[in-house]
């Protein structure tokens, strides 16, 4: 079975995206694999793929975007006899590029077994592709593009690590020990007809394995890796007489991977690689190495005319090496593959690579990521001075000040909680010993799981796990602390967003939510307000105390999301007068054959957002995300992994980018972001954009316009004053499908938009030329 896809590429990994449309941020770190066509190298990383043309310097990518079939990429290898490239995935999945068309071949990924089918290694052999995966091996036919065999050399009991072939054997590497089989068995499908290379001594202490396997000069050589002691790692070479070992000519590094390229088999190590060419009685001969700048790790290695190429697994990319001298080259991309929370005000996009599992410390040093103006840029601590020295990890929170856009505020679960950033340097950091933050008494350290700015420039955080736990650095750089109510003391307090009106409303998870007003007074605690919104009867009647989500919508509405689904606080504002039992939620109930039930019923929600539109965006933990309209009577739309380009179900926090309508989608395989038809309405029509313009005739998505007023009527027009089409605005942007009222495609020539909003005059605000 296969499925072809024909896909033209794209030469700009990160680019603006039209409306409609997606884009996967496709990290450059770590490096997975490299191959060598014949002027080009093909660099894999875990969601996507970067191809690079030797002769001209151009850069392209390949996701699922724009072609792939999947992501987590595992393993790369150019196929000579039939010109083009193979690409396994950890869930077994495989493709075939060639032309710039993409072959998916998804056997493996379909197969009906339990287990592992991750692609580990791919080989090719005598005109056939031999397919390491975590229960077998794989034989494809590359001309035909079909699976011929599949050999069980482990009764899937066991992951093939590596294939090799010498002389009439084919050998396998398990992570305990080396099998062998005739290659002229027709048989090999049997497990019985696999034999254990008794030479190669089986393993069985954890942390130590097998990891790599190569034929070099008519020898087989084995990679042996100790976790448990550094440069403890070892290369054996299968001799008549047993075993020699290879590796014992005194360096200490560690071995991350093996592989052999033109006659020289290549460790790959710390910071470079290392050649060997000969080997005498009972040691190498090192021929040649290779030491590049900035530390490299290297997971991967191919050699072309004077120069090798390499996968970083550490610093990331491509590393081309030439003359002594190395370069790293990338794609533009996040940082890093870490992502946890998205921060998005005024076109500047912060990304918190951290992690938060509950109240223990995971110790994640990824840091936080600024994407604006198309870049990306990485601020962790190896990158900043004040960090440096410091203990600080799990970046979990970010914030964006709107009266200053280059401050941002960054959280953590560490020891150094909370730091302040200009323009992309810490400046300040804080804890309990300059700060009115307290050290949890749980782990003696700090959670800052919550942070926003208010409209004034003060700095609302949460300090959970302690007495008093909702704080505030005035932007006067003093500080506040506020008094709730005791049920949220030494608990996990996940959330905090500020209304317009200047509310909080915080999250405690298993305890409900907790409105404060602090009345524009912070310094006087006399008049603060506070309400606890759980699921007793008269005190909410929340679906669960469980809550996981909160969004106050453009008509003052709490939107909130629980392990069990959705509700709503309408005239959330006024909750702080509201007698018990007159603030409970509400949940929409809809009729369905004689049977009342709630929409989405007891779906878990894990984040809402709110667009220009007032429509509410709500992602899920296994379902992916739901389009509700403003009032959340009915879904408009329901994006999952198998209808759109998502790339998997499991979203873990939304965030829009007002200025656009750029929807940022973390998940737990990557970051994603689809651009959506909705946008912050303007207060004029200074702003206004259309695109495309021109509209060309292979064109087939929608045309947008964007910068128009809230909720306006959008009327299209030809030059003679002919109405076209007509449509509302969601928010400040609206569409055109280039159709007439009547549904017919409109003619080439020039059109005129015109738009007023709901209330007040309209005016003309801009052309698009049609070419058909």
């Amino acid at each position: 079975m296969k499925i072809i896809f024909a896909f033209l590429l794209s030469f700009s990994s990160i680019a603006q995206i039209g409306t409609g449309q997606w884009r996967l941020h496709v990290s450059n770190t770590p490096s997975v694999d490299v191959a060598l066509a014949e002027n080009i190298v093909y660099t894999a990383f875990e969601s996507g793929m970067m191809e690079y043309d030797i002769s001209t310097g151009d850069k392209s990518s390949w996701n699922k975007v724009n072609g792939l079939s999947d992501i987590g990429i595992t393993s790369l290898l150019y196929c000579t006899s039939q010109k083009g490239l193979f690409i396994g995935y950890e869930n077994g999945n495989l493709d075939f590029l060639k032309n710039n068309q993409i072959t998916n071949l998804p056997a493996i990924r379909l197969a009906d077994i339990l287990g592992n089918k991750r692609i580990n290694k791919i080989t090719e052999y005598n005109g056939l592709i031999y397919i390491a995966t975590g229960f077998s091996i794989v034989v494809i036919d590359p001309l035909k593009l079909e699976v011929k065999d599949t050999y069980y050399p482990t009764n899937g009991l066991e992951a093939i690590q590596a294939i090799s072939f010498l002389n009439d054997t084919i050998y396998t590497l398990t992570p305990t020990e080396l099998k062998k089989g005739g290659i002229s068995n027709v048989a090999l499908a049997d497990f019985s007809q696999w034999t254990i290379e008794s030479k190669v001594p089986a393993l069985s202490q954890n942390g130590i394995a097998y990891k790599g396997l190569e034929v070099v000069n008519e020898k087989l050589f084995v990679l042996k890796c100790n976790e448990n002691n550094y440069a403890g790692d070892s290369v054996f070479c299968l001799a008549n007489n047993g075993l020699i070992f290879a590796s014992n000519n005194g360096f200490d590094l560690e071995i991350y991977s093996m592989t052999s390229n033109n006659g020289q088999l290549c460790l790959n190590i710390d910071s470079g690689i290392l050649f060997f060419q000969e080997l005498t009685e009972n040691n190498f001969v090192q021929s040649s190495n290779i030491f590049v700048q900035d530390a490299a790790i290297v997971n991967s290695v191919v050699i072309s005319p004077q120069k090798a190429w390499m996968a970083d697994k550490y610093k990331g990319g491509l590393v081309k090496y030439e003359n002594g001298n190395s370069e790293h080259i990338k794609i533009e991309g996040p940082p890093k593959n870490d992502f946890y929370k998205v921060t998005s005000y005024k076109g500047k996009t912060i990304i918190a690579g951290g992690t938060l599992d509950y109240k223990y410390m995971t110790y994640n040093q990824s840091g936080v990521y600024s994407f604006e103006d198309e870049t990306w840029s990485l601020m962790d601590k190896a990158s900043m001075t004040l960090w440096q020295g410091k203990d600080i990890w799990d970046f979990v929170s970010t914030a964006i000040n709107p009266k200053k856009t280059s401050q941002i505020a960054v959280g953590t679960y560490s020891p150094t909680p909370l730091s302040i950033i200009e323009n992309g340097i810490v400046t300040e950091t804080y804890d309990a010993s300059n700060s009115n933050i307290e050290v949890s008494q749980q782990n003696q350290s700090t959670l800052i799981a919550g942070l926003s700015y208010d409209k004034n420039g003060n700095l609302w955080l949460i300090n959970s796990f302690s007495e008093s736990p909702l704080k505030v650095l005035k932007n006067d750089k003093t500080w506040g602390t506020m008094n709730l109510p005791s049920t949220v003391s030494d608990v996990l307090i996940s959330h905090l967003i500020i209304d317009n009106q200047n509310n909080k409303w915080i999250i405690a998870p298993s305890v409900g939510i907790v409105a404060f007003k602090d009345n524009e007074t912070i310094d006087d605690l006399s008049d603060d307000a506070y309400k606890l919104i759980n699921n007793g009867d008269n005190t909410g009647a929340l679906p669960s105390n469980d809550v996981t989500a909160i969004a106050m919508d453009l008509d003052n509405e709490l939107w909130i999301g629980t392990e069990t689904g959705f509700a709503i606080l309408y005239n959330a504002p006024n909750v702080f007068d509201a007698a018990n039992g007159s603030y409970n939620v509400q949940r929409i109930k809809l009729e369905f054959e004689d049977n009342v039930e709630y929409l989405l019923g007891e779906t878990h929600i894990t984040d809402i957002v709110v667009d220009g539109g007032n429509r509410k965006w709500m992602g899920t933990a296994n379902t992916g995300i739901f389009l509700l309209s403003a009032d959340g009577t009915e879904i408009l739309q329901h994006l999952t992994s198998e209808n759109s380009s998502l790339i998997s179900d499991v979203i873990l926090d939304l965030e829009i980018n007002q200025s656009n309508g750029e929807m940022y989608i973390v998940t737990d395989k990557g970051l994603i972001s689809y651009r959506i038809d909705a946008s912050e309405g303007k207060s004029n029509y200074d702003e206004v954009e259309v695109f495309p313009n021109p509209v060309l005739p292979n064109y087939n998505g929608v045309i947008t316009m964007q910068g128009i007023k809230y909720d306006s009527d959008v009327k299209i027009t030809d030059v003679a004053g002919n109405l076209i089409y007509k449509t509302t605005s969601n928010g400040g942007t609206a569409t055109w499908n280039g159709k007439t009222v009547n549904g017919q495609k409109a003619s080439t020539g020039v059109y005129l938009i015109w738009t007023s909003p709901n209330e007040g005059k309209g005016r003309k605000v801009g052309k698009v030329v049609l070419i058909n």
